[in-house]
């Protein structure tokens, strides 16, 4: 009888281990593609901002008389912007009053 009862035991403690041993498994998930708007390197960008390699046009009278002064003008004056977003101006180079235009790409031109 200890015999049968050991054995019983010994299967009993047999089964809540291969019952241990044995989980339910979960499907696995497909992997994600990488979001390459928030990666270097990325091809995203987002809204309003410059492409790479291009420069911003000026958006702020202060910003356009930088922009024209940085191209060697002085006394930037009679700032006024057009609805393509062009900058015209009077500023002296060379000691000589000229008109000039600081387009949407960023480029001074005189006129």
């Amino acid at each position: 009888m200890l015999r049968t009862t050991l054995a019983t035991l010994a299967l009993i403690a047999a089964a809540g281990v291969a019952h241990a041993q044995t989980s339910p498994t979960t499907p696995p998930t497909a992997p994600r593609a990488p979001d390459t708007r928030t990666m270097p390197g990325g091809t995203g960008t987002s809204p309003g901002m410059a492409t790479p390699g291009t420069k911003a046009a000026p958006t702020t009278a202060s910003s356009a008389k930088a922009a024209i002064e940085a191209k060697g003008y002085t006394g930037v004056k009679s700032l006024s912007r057009d609805a393509a977003g062009n900058w015209s101006a009077k500023a002296v180079k060379n000691n000589q009053e000229v008109a000039v235009v600081l387009d949407a790409s960023g480029n001074v031109k005189e006129q």
